[in-house]
């Protein structure tokens, strides 16, 4: 019967002939069947993600509008992750598997438009997404207005504040030192709020 090695397709009479292919079954891209420019990390644990966490990710997305913040973006995703509770072994694994979630529209474009499997860490995505939605002119603007801060005309001193630490926010990465901030803020305000 079957156990020689012949088929059952045409009675037994002979070997078992492979399915038919068409000419357009050859032409069928034959690529990966799940697609991801973020590699699937390694965890020390199976990680159960659960349907309201997504949804509660997917509500903060960032669209990669010009009028959106990538570090403000970042910076909520930092605080959503943090109410999950996760081991610190697991951070980056999470950061790597949620952030997809994160994103639409021209964001979710640039994402995706990196080869397949070659966002390897959660440093790397990180960076990537930093420098392609805040790029150097907005450093350079948002340097300028630190820099030019002055104090409005009949603007309070703690609301003026509170204004140049929301430009500070703006522009997390550039390094002057906390005196500095103090000698521009100042040089910058008008004597009056200081006294």
């Amino acid at each position: 019967m079957a156990e020689d090695g012949t088929g059952n397709n045409n009675g037994g009479n002979g070997p078992t002939r492979p399915p038919r292919r068409t000419l357009g079954d050859y032409a069928q891209q034959q690529g990966p069947r799940h697609f991801s420019s973020i590699a699937a990390p390694n965890t020390s644990r199976a990680m159960e993600m659960k349907p309201a966490f997504l949804t509660l990710v997917s509500s903060q997305q960032f669209a990669g509008l010009d009028h959106e913040d990538p570090y403000s973006h970042l910076s909520n995703f930092y605080e959503l992750c943090g109410t999950m509770g996760i081991p610190k072994a697991d951070e980056e694994a999470v950061y790597l598997r949620l952030f997809p979630f994160s994103l639409t529209g021209k964001a979710k474009v640039w994402l995706q438009s990196h080869p397949n499997q070659s966002l390897t860490s959660w440093g790397d995505v990180e960076n990537k997404f930093v420098n392609r939605f805040y790029p150097s002119s907005k450093y350079i603007k948002a340097k300028s207005e630190i820099t030019t801060f002055r104090q409005g005309v009949d603007e309070p001193f703690c609301e003026a504040w509170e204004r140049f630490k929301s430009l500070l926010r703006k522009c997390p990465y550039i390094y002057i030192y906390i005196r500095l901030y103090f000698i521009l803020m100042k040089n910058k305000l008008a004597v009056k709020s200081i006294n």
